[in-house]
């Protein structure tokens, strides 16, 4: 549950946010097999958006509070296919997407083991989700494959590119992008979103009910021929906000409860 959080006072809340999670994915699941066998694929992958989004688009904010825009006006069409891409910090994150005003179709890049994740890996995998095994010889080109495949079907993608989850600290570094998304982007030329996740500080540990989440849409970035380039200046893009904001928190390497 911590994963880099300095406390963590919710995990009842967690809990009821991972049971409801599980549960409901599990009831979605039948109905998207169902559409699935009369309507095949392709077509269910939209199915399967809508049944995602019509919950966590609600219940995201509801639990913890709510997701509140900068820079909506920078959001790109729902049919038009990008790269959207985000720093990672929290479990909570992935609802970020189903909360954006221009709906987008937009299709995680995520490691295998959430495959056996009770529901929603059988609801993500339908709605065009893509599992990769990290490490893994040919991961790489197979990401891409499919990736490709999923923007010529004119569906978005999202990637959280630093792998695994950071919070932002005093005195502790973001962990570094990585280059996969990028390289995507620049071999499908489709332009990329960054945008920013910014929890408070006690989002884990305040008593009170939850402050939310502020989301920062920044402007899309054109894919250009360098994914290295596309990548240094977007993780600038999305990381900037991140660095202001940990410059007034409490320094954590003499914080004896850090993990």
């Amino acid at each position: 549950f911590k994963v880099g959080w300095a406390r963590v006072q919710r995990k009842p809340r967690l809990a009821v946010f991972f049971v409801a999670m599980f549960l409901v994915a599990t009831v979605h699941q039948f109905l998207a097999m169902a559409h699935l066998l009369l309507f095949g694929k392709k077509a269910t992958r939209g199915f399967a958006h809508f049944l995602m989004g019509s919950f966590y688009g609600w219940f995201g904010p509801f639990l913890w509070g709510p997701f509140v825009f900068e820079g909506a006006e920078n959001l790109p069409r729902a049919d038009e296919p990008c790269i959207y891409l985000a720093n990672h910090q929290s479990s909570v994150d992935f609802c970020s997407i189903y909360t954006f005003p221009n709906k987008a179709h937009v299709v995680a890049i995520a490691k295998s083991s959430m495959k056996y994740l009770p529901g929603f890996g059988l609801m993500t995998g339908l709605s065009g989700g893509i599992y990769i095994s990290r490490g893994k010889k040919g991961t790489m080109a197979m990401m891409l494959e499919l990736g490709k495949k999923r923007i010529a079907d004119g569906l978005s993608i999202g990637i959280f590119p630093q792998g695994t989850r950071s919070v932002p600290a005093k005195g502790v570094p973001l962990k570094p992008f990585k280059k996969g998304g990028f390289i995507l982007a620049v071999e499908c030329q489709v332009p990329v979103v960054p945008f920013t996740l910014l929890y408070p500080d006690d989002f884990m540990s305040s008593p009170g009910a939850p402050k939310g989440v502020r989301i920062i849409v920044h402007p899309k970035v054109q894919p250009g021929d360098d994914a290295d380039a596309l990548m240094e200046k977007v993780e600038k893009v999305v990381t900037t906000p991140l660095i202001e904001a940990k410059e007034a928190l409490p320094d954590r390497r003499t914080d004896k409860k850090e993990n």
